[in-house]
Order: structure tokens, then C-alpha cells, then sequence
């Protein structure tokens, strides 16, 4: 890179994951910061609970299960192998984004259309291009999800006449000690011994880090939003402008792969 002052990237995942892309940007020659805005936790109510485990026990009733995460599918495959240590025949199963699918595939799970869920695709309406998801009239569908989030996929599935359930297996906190981590980021903002650069891998990510921004002054949150700030779709991108972001790097999409091309390409530039 030609900046005599390199980046520091501010990477907010959640630890493990932090962990292997501060490797990966170390190789390339950047410093990393980490600053954790999203804790993922398994269900924690007896009620939630229960209901994870009559899915699990139904599984075999379903002929298509989609995996919509990584943590999808950590949390789903610890309850499978608790109560199916062999999976019922007869299931197709279906990976939002090539990072998924690979988690997968260490489970010895053979996903079907992979070549879709393969080919660089990291949304729902990516996979619900997928030919194994077009006929579905009558089919019992089963998604793998954190509690929340979009549901545009089983609309469209339902849509297309399947009768979709959700296994809703983990929650998403904000971590307690985030407001501190923004508070050092701040200082060291303000110190400028180094040049910081934002990351976000997912918009849960980004609304904690806007939430966490609102306690502080304006001054600091100016100082925050005046940093680049990089996201893994248009669609973060376009929340991210209207928050007050005005440097923004739109990677293809949120796998540490297209997140890192995206953020060389810029230091290259700026």
C-alpha cells in the first residue's frame, strides 16, 4: 500500500470471527482495532426452547431445510446431532452465501444448488433464485435463523404454495462493554496516531453502533461518522449514508474474501 500511515481497521464482530479476518488484514499489512457490537447467545427462554426442540423432532416431516448463517448453522447442527445422529433421508438443503455452505459441508452435509449458494450470492433473494427452490407447491420448508430478522424469504416461499416454519435458534445482544470500546475509539480518534477505517459485516452491526453512538456528544459521534466506513451490500451502505456516513466502501458482499478486496482497493486510493 502506498499510505505512509497504514489503516487501522476497526472490525466489529463478534470474537471468533474478528479473530481469523485481523489475521487475514495483518497479511496484507494492516493494523486492526476490535470493537464488539454483537454478541450471539443461544435462546435463552424455556418456551424458545421448547419450541426448537419439536422442530428438531419433526425434522424428518420437512423436505427442505435452509440454512440462513454460519451461526445457523452451529446452533442448528448441535441440536440435529442431538437428537438425529443420522439424518433423515430425504431432505434438500439449501445455504444463504458460500460461507454457509461450507459450514455445511463440515458437518458432512451435501447442500443442494450449491453452485448458487456458491457463486459469490449473499442474500435471500439469491438463494430463492436457486431451481431446487422454484416448484415448492405443498413442500414443508424449514429455515434455520436467529430470532428477528427479514422475512422476505418465506413470504416468497409461501408465495410459491410451501408451508414454511422457522427454527429460530439464537438471539443477537449488544455486548455490555461496547459503549466503553466507542469510548476508547473516540480518545484514540482524537489522539490521531493512526488512521482508523470502519467495518461492519451485518446491519444488526451497524444499528448497534448507531444506538452506542447516541450516548456520546456530538462532537464524537462527528468523529466517528467522519471515518470511512466499510459495508458488506448497497442496501447497509444506503442506511449508513442516511445515519450521517458520507465515506462509505460497498464490498459484494459480507464474506471476509470480499470485504478485504473492497477495503484494499481503497487504501490503494486514499
Amino acid at each position: 500500500m502506498s499510505n505512509p500511515l497504514p489503516y487501522c481497521v476497526v472490525i466489529t464482530r463478534p470474537h471468533a470471527q474478528a479473530a481469523i479476518w485481523a489475521q487475514q488484514l495483518a497479511a496484507r499489512g494492516f493494523a486492526t482495532a476490535t470493537l464488539n457490537l454483537l454478541e450471539i447467545v443461544p435462546v435463552g427462554s424455556e418456551e424458545k426452547t421448547r419450541a426448537i426442540k419439536n422442530k428438531i423432532l419433526d425434522f424428518d416431516l420437512y423436505q427442505k431445510a435452509i440454512f440462513v448463517s454460519q451461526n445457523a448453522v452451529e446452533f442448528g447442527m448441535q441440536w440435529l446431532d442431538e437428537y438425529w445422529p443420522q439424518l433423515p433421508v430425504g431432505i434438500d438443503f439449501f445455504a444463504v452465501g458460500a460461507t454457509t455452505a461450507k459450514k455445511l459441508a463440515a458437518y458432512d452435509v451435501v447442500v443442494t444448488d450449491l453452485a448458487v449458494s456458491g457463486n459469490g450470492g449473499m442474500t435471500s433473494e439469491d438463494l430463492l433464485r436457486a431451481p431446487g427452490l422454484q416448484q415448492v407447491d405443498g413442500e414443508k420448508i424449514i429455515i434455520f435463523r436467529g430470532c428477528g430478522g427479514r422475512g422476505h424469504m418465506a413470504e416468497e416461499l409461501r408465495k410459491r404454495g410451501a408451508w414454511v416454519e422457522y427454527c429460530e435458534l439464537y438471539e443477537r445482544h449488544l455486548p455490555a462493554q461496547a459503549s466503553e470500546q466507542v469510548r476508547k475509539l473516540c480518545h484514540d480518534i482524537a489522539q490521531a496516531q493512526q488512521r482508523y477505517l470502519l467495518s461492519v459485516h451485518s446491519g444488526e452491526s451497524l444499528d448497534n453502533l448507531l444506538a452506542v453512538l447516541n450516548e456520546y456528544p456530538i462532537q464524537d459521534q462527528q468523529q466517528v461518522r467522519a471515518l470511512p466506513l466499510l459495508v458488506p451490500s448497497q442496501r447497509i451502505a444506503a442506511v449508513a449514508q442516511a445515519a450521517g456516513f458520507n465515506n462509505i466502501i460497498s464490498a459484494e458482499n459480507a464474506t471476509d474474501a470480499a470485504m478485504t478486496d473492497a477495503l484494499v482497493r481503497f487504501a490503494r486510493d486514499h
